[in-house]
């Protein structure tokens, strides 16, 4: 009974180390440029049989799900800290110098994610998870500046700072504005300060009647 237990705990312990294996090789893959690696080319780096592949992973859906997981922890390793303290200048620049890093690092990846987010539930989930991520600690580093405005006001900013602070911005700056990593840095500063200091919007007066005039 013990040999029995052994034998299936060490299949276990291999079939997990394939599926990590897998799922390593076609995250390398995507970092390298390869948008959408094959089958062969993910395993021939993952070093098992193009059987495998699919031996591990019931489809692709849970192959882009465990790329997902090993890409946000290695991410997450080399951001540098969102400062939540301080002048509004030290918030700000800990928040761009964050922003501008994780754009840097997720490039390759997110342009591959792009091809198959159509058509990947699993990669639009992901993506409308960071964007929650980033837009909780808009409101948490720039409470300060927000929380005295009217909530459509409020509401507009946050949006706004989001949209700068993503990939796609980024993407823009950097790849076609052909932007320097500082360059880019600078102008996306310069825009997220320029809606976080303009002037508090008028109260709309739409849908407002005028007093009819007896």
């Amino acid at each position: 009974m013990d040999a029995a237990r052994k034998t299936t705990d060490g299949r276990f312990a291999r079939s997990e180390r394939t599926r990590a294996a897998v799922a390593q090789a076609m995250l390398d893959c995507l970092d390298d440029g390869i948008l959408r690696p094959s089958a062969e080319v993910v395993a021939k780096r993952a070093g098992v049989s193009p059987r495998a592949v699919f031996r591990h992973f019931d489809n692709l859906e849970a192959l882009h799900n465990e790329v997902a997981e090993l890409h946000i922890k290695r991410i997450l390793k080399e951001l540098p800290p969102i400062v939540t303290e301080g002048t509004l200048e030290q918030r700000l620049d800990g928040m761009v110098a964050n922003a501008s890093r994780r754009n840097e690092l997720i490039a390759p990846v997110r342009r591959a994610a792009a091809l198959s987010e159509p058509f990947s539930q699993v990669i639009r989930e992901r993506h409308s998870w960071l964007r929650s991520k980033v837009r909780r600690a808009v409101r948490r580093v720039f409470a300060e500046e927000l929380d005295g405005l009217a909530e459509v006001e409020r509401s507009s900013r946050v949006a706004a700072l989001r949209v700068l602070l993503s990939f796609n911005f980024w993407e823009e700056l950097r790849r076609h504005e052909n932007l320097s990593v500082a360059a880019a840095t600078r102008v996306l500063r310069g825009a997220m300060l320029a809606v976080l200091q303009a002037p508090a919007g008028k109260p709309s007066r739409r849908g407002k009647r005028r007093p009819s005039r007896s």
